[in-house]
């Protein structure tokens, strides 16, 4: 193990943290430093199992931050529910980064749809896309339903997946034309009822996520745990080269774990 400041490997022992990681000093620079000093869970009170395990538990089950904080209390973890809703908000975009460069390649076929949501007891809406394998290719929370929320939609998702779609399926809501037709011109667009069944079904998934909870109480939140879940759904369903040889009910567990240890 280097030095994080120096790269030195001319190190000693220096103890043990206090979730009992060897903490290790640098000779040559003086610097203390442990496995995880250049890791998104530096300076974390609790292990790096125990916050990712926390983070998937809640985005993949219908679970409340209480109800987490049950789970890990009943195995010995002592946290309360804020902590695991700081966890959540700062670690799923740091998975999902992670993430990216093990994603199958987005079709060329798109499905977009928006579904409502609670924000703060009032509707909202989750744009959301799949590609013609089913694959979630972006998730985006907003107030509005409108054109310019459409356009913001389809510019994040085209820069996130550095793909370009040739054709796109919408309903015949209005705010989908104008923006088409300023980010994406030559493109087919078909407006059909049916052709969407597809994405419907798989706003059901989401939908039966976020029953139990109240709604969102702040917009922020509410996009990254939608991205965040689109994450998981992609990951479940061996969109991802971290979980094509894996049996189904395993993919998440492997593939969070490997995504843990590269942040």
């Amino acid at each position: 193990m280097r030095c994080i400041r120096c790269g030195s490997v001319n190190r000693r022992r220096d103890g043990y943290t206090r979730i009992g990681g060897q903490r290790w000093r640098c000779n040559e620079c003086r610097r203390r430093f442990t496995a995880r000093s250049s890791s998104a869970f530096s300076r974390r009170c609790f292990t790096d199992e125990v916050i990712a395990l926390a983070t998937r538990w809640y985005v993949r089950y219908r679970l409340s931050y209480a109800d987490v904080a049950e789970w890990l209390a009943e195995r010995g973890v002592m946290v309360s529910r804020s902590t695991i809703y700081r966890w959540v908000q700062r670690f799923l975009p740091l998975f999902a980064q992670a993430a990216h460069a093990h994603r199958r390649r987005v079709g060329e076929k798109w499905r977009v749809d928006e579904t409502y949501c609670r924000l703060n007891g009032r509707w909202a809406y989750c744009y959301r896309a799949i590609d013609q394998d089913g694959q979630v290719v972006d998730a985006y929370f907003t107030e509005r339903r409108n054109a310019a929320a459409a356009r913001t939609f389809f510019e994040r998702a085209i820069a996130g997946t550095g793909s370009t779609p040739e054709r796109v399926i919408t309903d015949r809501a209005r705010c989908y034309p104008p923006a088409l037709r300023a980010v994406l011109p030559s493109i087919e667009h078909g407006c059909s009822r049916y052709l969407n069944n597809g994405l419907e079904r798989d706003h059901g998934h989401l939908k039966q996520r976020l029953r139990p909870m109240s709604g969102f109480k702040r917009l922020a939140s509410a996009d990254t745990f939608c991205r965040g879940h689109a994450l998981i759904q992609n990951l479940r369903n061996g969109f991802s080269t971290l979980t094509v040889t894996v049996p189904r009910r395993l993919r998440l567990l492997r593939a969070w774990t490997q995504l843990a240890q590269a942040i």
